[in-house]
Formats: structure tokens, C-alpha cells, sequence
């Protein structure tokens, strides 16, 4: 069967969008027909990559990407879209069981519609639970993306991992986004099941919202940063007694730490006096993520446990190289000493003598043009080009 006449359904959420999107342009390049639906919700109207101002109420369960690209401001996603066979909105208005369960069978219809041939599900929500005996009729062709097969330090949900435990008995074939992934993925679930690695690429959607005249990291790179939610397992704590340590050795430098604190997380520590730290604890907004990519040096991901990571994708295609720890899949994206810096140690002491060893060699300009060059950036899609075969066979 020849990848034209193969028809994929992939269904994702919000907040997976900057990675979905990516994703979906190569399938629908390579080929295949795509139906991208994007589940929505009240509280996702502000999240990840969307900025919405809208009443959910007043659209269908199922509502057309191209009815509201512009009343939704959604023109940066065109580009995304244009050889895909369809792309909907599952508009999921309210909490009320009986609206889920009419939203539950519309995507029934749409599902009975296109008659896809695989029905690709980027992770699954608590909503989706009364698509469940839908699903297990059709279960030979479900996929099934885990992007972190373990909760993170401070995130677990009971609901989400009773819910995950029913699919895993349920389906048999898997993506991950990491080798560290696939075995800790591998090591839950029982009988024969196929787990393909893909992986994650540059986040290019986040070039739409810089200036015109272009990436902004050819210019002034002032800041050392952190961007992303603000959780325990971020290992905030690490890079803040890590920028102590360094403002003290250079006077000049400065660190940016922004992003929203998940609730019930009181990082008390960011509000410690310290003069060339600017913190910014919200929801960045697309340009403000963007712009503080672009003017930083270097983009720190300090976390204490991971299994990849999406900063890590809009650091690199904003041109800019990033610090891990050695943790989880973070090293499997980072060229050690040509891309960034996987550190050695994971803690304070740790980031600040690679991050010291960064400025020292004064490796920002090889970094930024190794990071920057097409032949690195095409990696990330060359390896899943090669990948599609196993996942749509």
C-alpha cells in the first residue's frame, strides 16, 4: 500500500501542539492523508501555542480549522497545514458528562467518515475516556504517543494513571520520543508490544512570532536562561544557587528565569535578592518565549528528572544551544560540546562549572553555528522519516 493511500487520523492536545504541528507537516509531505484533530478545551483556550479569545459554546463539537483560523488570530499555523487532508477542532466546552459523551460521538461519526487507517493518539485525556469501547474495536490500528511513561517528580495523578494503566492493556503499538523513554516504557508494560523512537524536531513555529527582519540571536545575547512551567522537577533550585555562585565570578552577566509555577509548588528562592536575575513567574506568551530564546547565550534545562524536552526544540530552532543535565533522554538531543553541554554533574556545583567552562572557552559562536546549520537542524526529520515505515506498516 503505497503511504497516499494510507489514512491517518491523529488526534492531539493543546498541549502538544508545538510538537504536533511539526509533526503532522511531514506525514502530509511524505505523503500519507492526514486528519489532525485537536482536542480543545476552556482551559487550554491560553496554552502552549495558542492564544485564544473565544466562547467555546457557541462552536460545534467538531469545528473546522479553516472557520476560525482568522476569528482565532491562527494564521502561523497555515503553513503547518496546507497538505493536510482536514483539521478540526474538538471542541470540548464544558465539564458536563452528557456534552462530553455528544462530543464523544461525533468523533465516532468522524472516525466511521474517514474510515482512516491508523488512528494516531498523542497521549489521551481524561476526556476521552468514554472513547474507550470505540477504541478497543479498533484497536489494531490505534498508536499511541507516551511522552513520559513515568509522571515527573511532584506531577503525579491518580485518574491519569489509572486511565494509562487500561490503555496499556489495551494497545499494542507505541511512540516515544526517546531511547531512555522506550526502555522505561518497555519495562510497564506486559506481552508483545512495539515501541518505535521518534523524535522530537526543531519547534520552527515559534520563528513566526519574532520580528521580520529575522532570528534575533544574530544580535545582542545578554542572558543565560531558563523558560518553561516551573515544577519541582525542573531543578530551579540547582540553577538558582548556580547563578549565585557565577554573579560573584562575572559582574556582568545576567540569568532570566521565566515561566508559570505549577500550584501548590512555592519556589521561594526565585524572590531572593539578586541583582542581575530577572524572573518572570507566568505564562510567557509566544513572543516572549521567542525573544528571550534569542537573546540569550545559552538555554539551561537543570532538570532532576526527564524524558526529553520541548525547550530544548524551541531553543534549537531559534538557533540557540542549550546546557542539560545528564538525565533521562536529555543528552540523546544535545551533541556534547557542539551543540550544548551535557553536564556532568547534576547539581548546583555541577551546572555552574560547565556553565563556567562555556564562558571561559568562549563557545557561544560555535555553538550557535553548529546548532544553526541545515544540516543538524534536517537530523531530527531524517530520523523519522526513516521511522514512519515502522509505525504505519
Amino acid at each position: 500500500m503505497k503511504n497516499s493511500k494510507k489514512k491517518i487520523i491523529y488526534s492531539t492536545q493543546v498541549y502538544f501542539l508545538d510538537a504536533a504541528v511539526e509533526y503532522v507537516k511531514l506525514l502530509a509531505d511524505k505523503g500519507y492523508e492526514v486528519h489532525l484533530l485537536i482536542e480543545l478545551s476552556p482551559n487550554q483556550l491560553n496554552a502552549n501555542i495558542l492564544n485564544i479569545d473565544a466562547n467555546l459554546n457557541d462552536y460545534n463539537s467538531i469545528t473546522s480549522f479553516k472557520e476560525v483560523v482568522d476569528k482565532w488570530s491562527l494564521k502561523f499555523l497555515e503553513s503547518f497545514f496546507v497538505k493536510c487532508k482536514s483539521v478540526n477542532f474538538i471542541i470540548y466546552s464544558s465539564k458536563n458528562i452528557f456534552k462530553t459523551f455528544q462530543v464523544t460521538n461525533q468523533i465516532n461519526k468522524f472516525y466511521n467518515e474517514v474510515r482512516p487507517d491508523y488512528i494516531h493518539l498523542d497521549e489521551f485525556s481524561v476526556r476521552q475516556l468514554f472513547l474507550l469501547p470505540r477504541l478497543i474495536q479498533r484497536r489494531k490500528k490505534i498508536i499511541l504517543n507516551i511522552h513520559d511513561p513515568k509522571a515527573h517528580s511532584g506531577e503525579f495523578h491518580f485518574l491519569r494513571f489509572l486511565y494509562r494503566k487500561l490503555l496499556f492493556r489495551m494497545i499494542s503499538s507505541y511512540v516515544v520520543f526517546s531511547e531512555f523513554s522506550k526502555l522505561d516504557l518497555a519495562s510497564q508494560l506486559k506481552g508483545n508490544k512495539r515501541i518505535v523512537v521518534l523524535k522530537l524536531m526543531p519547534y520552527t513555529v515559534f520563528r513566526t512570532f519574532l520580528p521580520k527582519k529575522g532570528l534575533l540571536n544574530n544580535g545582542e545575547q545578554k542572558y543565560i536562561s531558563f523558560i518553561g512551567r516551573i515544577s519541582p522537577y525542573k531543578g530551579i533550585e540547582m540553577f538558582s544557587k548556580a547563578i549565585k555562585e557565577l554573579s560573584l565570578l562575572h559582574s556582568n552577566l545576567n540569568f532570566y528565569i521565566g515561566g508559570k509555577t505549577i500550584p501548590g509548588y512555592n519556589p521561594s528562592f526565585l524572590y531572593e535578592d539578586t541583582k542581575n536575575l530577572t524572573v518572570k513567574n507566568k505564562f510567557l506568551s509566544n513572543q516572549e518565549i521567542s525573544e528571550i530564546v534569542c537573546k540569550s547565550q545559552l538555554i539551561i534545562c537543570p532538570y532532576k528528572d526527564a524524558t526529553q524536552s520541548g525547550v530544548i526544540m524551541t531553543a534549537f530552532a531559534l538557533g540557540c544551544p542549550v546546557l542539560v543535565t545528564n538525565t533521562g533522554g536529555l543528552p540523546e538531543y544535545v551533541i556534547n560540546n557542539k551543540t550544548g553541554v551535557v553536564c556532568k554533574e547534576n547539581t548546583s556545583q555541577g551546572l555552574t562549572k560547565a556553565i563556567e567552562e562555556f564562558l571561559k572557552l568562549n563557545k557561544k559562536n560555535s555553538f550557535t553555528e553548529n546548532v544553526q546549520s541545515n544540516e543538524y537542524q534536517l537530523n531530527f526529520e531524517r530520523w523519522n522519516i526513516k521511522k514512519l515505515k515502522d509505525i504505519y506498516r
